[in-house]
């Protein structure tokens, strides 16, 4: 079902009611200054957790993250610096070639558990009152146009939960449609859906432009409806309860941008 041709106000809407019961966990995202760059300029950027896109609302733990700096087969560990005055964290690459580059970002699993008394930021066990709990992994790429693309924007980099565009995201146009597949563990998932938005598009909370669900193996496709910043959001859980909790939540944002 798309309800992407909904009037704006019935859209923000649904999307709003969608999103109500996820509304503590805040989406991970890699935000470079800018995601076009030439070779041997230094690139900085930040790694935020937002609900609405893209302000960050809460600075991840440094010891839960780690970022990467993924171009022409190499993969450079990169530094982060916490900025709490932009509640984020920070870091920065320096590209020497021409090509798609990808930062990724790994938000480690982290456990929440809702009890009677609220949520509350441990395991189960041992808990009295508990509705609910859920380990939450988060992952994010952003791809970045250093000189001229060359073909690598669809480049999987074996995070568990992937999203891999069928065609350059970063070369579409307004209008275009852009077929997104989504991996989990390097093989196609047919997740409960698929939502994207761009950078300024609301203000509100967990407000997406787009919403679709996925056909095929794990594949969606994405209308580009405004110029700027895009991100692509999916989610994927597995029902397996534990000791700890009760199902393993996975979330992967792919973000890029279009002119």
């Amino acid at each position: 079902m798309k309800i992407s041709n909904l009037p704006a106000f019935s859209l923000l809407f649904v999307l709003t009611l969608m999103s109500a019961s996820s509304a503590f966990a805040h989406e991970f995202i890699i935000k470079p200054v800018q995601l076009t760059t030439e070779v041997n300029n230094v690139l900085p950027f930040r790694i935020i957790s937002a609900h609405a896109f893209m302000i960050s609302e809460e600075m991840e733990p440094m010891n839960k993250v780690e970022a990467n700096f993924i171009f022409k087969d190499k993969s450079e560990k990169l530094t982060l610096e916490e900025d709490k005055m932009l509640m984020s964290l920070s870091g920065q690459c320096t590209p020497t070639l021409e090509g798609t580059a990808i930062i990724a970002g790994h938000r480690k699993g982290m456990i929440w558990t809702q009890t009677t008394q609220g949520w509350k930021q441990q395991s189960k066990k041992g808990l009295k009152g508990v509705i609910r709990s859920g380990k939450y992994e988060k992952f994010s790429k952003a791809l970045v146009t250093v000189g001229k693309a060359d073909g690598s924007f669809g480049k999987t980099i074996g995070h568990k939960l992937e999203i891999v565009p069928l065609s350059d995201p970063t070369q579409a146009n307004v209008g275009d449609e852009i077929v997104f597949k989504t991996l989990f563990e390097g093989k196609p998932v047919s997740v409960e859906n698929v939502l994207a938005s761009y950078d300024g598009f609301s203000l509100n909370p967990n407000t997406y432009a787009y919403f679709t669900e996925p056909y095929g193996e794990g594949l969606a496709k994405v209308k580009i409806s405004h110029p700027g910043v895009w991100m692509v959001r999916v989610q994927h859980k597995i029902d397996k309860p534990t000791a700890d909790y009760d199902s393993n939540v996975l979330r992967a944002v792919l973000v890029f941008e279009v002119k």
